[in-house]
C-alpha cells in the first residue's frame, strides 16, 4: 500500500507548479501536489498542529504549544488516509481528520483543529524609495549566468525561466546560479520563495558568499531549519525557531546585512553581522558571519558582492527580490 501511495505520488507531478521543467531533476525530487491534510491547524484546545507527507507517504502531525516559537513540541502523531479519513496515532495521543476537522485526545486533553492559512506578514512588500529591483516578474535583465566554480564571473544571461504568474523558476541543471551584476554591501534585502516538493535545496549567497540556505523543512523536527547560515556559522549558531511554511506557499526573507569591515592594508577587522526574518519570525539577530568555508571559503571576504541564488538540482520559485542600500 505505501508503495503505491508514494507513486501516485510522482504521478501526481504533472499537476504540480514544476512539471514544465525541460531539464535534468534530481531523482530525488517529489513535487509536492494539493493536499488537505498538510498544513497549519488551529482551534479549541491548548496545541495548534503543523502536518506534513514524508518520504515514505505517511503524514506526521506535530501538536505544538503555539506556532514559531522554539521547543514547542508537545508530541508527534503518525498515520495513513484510508477512505477520506486520516488516523493518527502516536505519544499517546490519538486522533483523526475527516471533513477539515482534526479531533485528537490523549486521557482527559482534547483538541478540535480546523486548517488554517497562516501568511507572512511582509509578502508583497514594496520596495521603498531608493531600492534596487533585481525581480519584479517581468525580465532578468538584472542577473547573469555565474560561470561555474567562478562565482564572482558572469557567463552569459541567466538561464532560468518567467512562468506564468511572474514567479523566477530555477532550472535545475543550469550551472549552479545565477548572480546579480550589481555589488552590495551593508543592506537590507527583501526575497519571497516558495518551494515546489521536497527534497528541495537552494540559498541565497549575500555576496556570493555567505549562505542563508533554502531547504523543505516545513513541519520536520530533524535537520537544519529553514534559513539557516549553514556556511559561515557554527553548529551551534542554527536557527532555534523552525518558521518554514508549507510547500507551494510563499515565503519571505528580510534580511539586514553589515558588511565585514577592513582596515587601510586590507585586513579583516570586524567579521559581517546579519538579522534574518523569515516569514516574519526573527531567526537571527545580529548574527556575526565567519569567514565563509566549504565552496564559497575560495572566494575569501570582501566589502561588496553580487547577490547569488542558487541551483542545486532542484526546481524553486523566487520573486518580489529587491535590495535597499544602507546609506551608512
Amino acid at each position: 500500500m505505501k508503495s503505491l501511495f508514494f507513486c501516485a505520488l510522482l504521478c501526481g507531478s504533472v499537476l504540480s507548479a514544476s512539471a514544465a521543467v525541460e531539464e535534468p531533476i534530481d531523482h530525488r525530487f517529489v513535487p509536492a501536489t494539493a493536499d488537505p491534510f498538510v498544513g497549519d491547524w488551529q482551534g479549541e484546545g491548548d496545541c495548534v498542529a503543523q502536518i506534513r507527507l514524508d518520504e515514505h507517504g505517511d503524514y506526521q502531525a506535530n501538536l505544538l504549544k503555539a506556532f514559531d516559537t522554539g521547543d514547542t513540541v508537545i508530541a508527534t502523531l503518525r498515520g495513513k488516509p484510508r477512505e477520506g479519513q486520516l488516523a493518527l496515532r502516536g505519544s499517546g495521543w490519538s486522533g483523526t481528520i475527516e471533513q477539515n476537522r482534526f479531533k485528537a485526545a490523549k486521557g482527559g486533553e482534547r483538541v478540535d483543529l480546523r486548517p488554517v492559512t497562516r501568511r507572512s506578514p511582509t509578502l508583497g512588500a514594496s520596495p521603498p524609495a531608493g531600492a534596487v529591483v533585481l525581480f519584479d516578474g517581468k525580465n532578468l535583465d538584472a542577473w547573469a549566468n555565474k560561470k561555474g566554480k567562478q562565482w564572482l564571473v558572469e557567463d552569459g544571461p541567466a538561464p532560468w525561466k518567467i512562468v506564468n504568474d511572474g514567479a523566477l523558476e530555477v532550472v535545475p541543471g543550469t550551472g549552479g546560479g545565477i548572480i546579480s551584476h550589481q555589488k552590495f554591501g551593508d543592506c537590507h534585502l527583501h526575497l519571497e520563495f516558495r518551494t515546489l516538493g521536497a527534497p528541495s535545496n537552494s540559498g541565497v549567497f549575500l555576496q556570493t558568499r555567505y549562505e542563508v540556505n533554502i531547504n523543505e523543512t516545513y513541519g520536520r523536527l530533524d535537520g537544519t531549519p529553514g534559513g539557516g547560515f549553514d556556511n559561515c556559522t557554527p553548529a551551534g549558531a542554527k536557527p532555534r525557531i523552525r518558521a518554514a511554511l508549507p510547500p507551494l506557499v510563499w515565503q519571505t526573507f528580510d534580511i539586514d546585512f553589515r558588511a565585514p569591515r577592513f582596515d587601510a592594508k586590507g585586513n579583516k577587522i570586524e567579521d559581517a553581522v546579519a538579522t534574518v526574518l523569515l516569514n516574519g519570525v526573527k531567526i537571527y539577530d545580529h548574527q556575526k558571519l565567519d569567514r565563509p568555508h566549504g565552496a564559497a571559503g575560495r572566494l575569501g571576504e570582501a566589502p561588496t558582492g553580487p547577490l547569488m541564488l542558487q541551483e542545486h538540482g532542484m526546481p524553486l520559485q523566487f520573486r518580489n527580490i529587491w535590495v535597499l542600500p544602507s546609506q551608512s
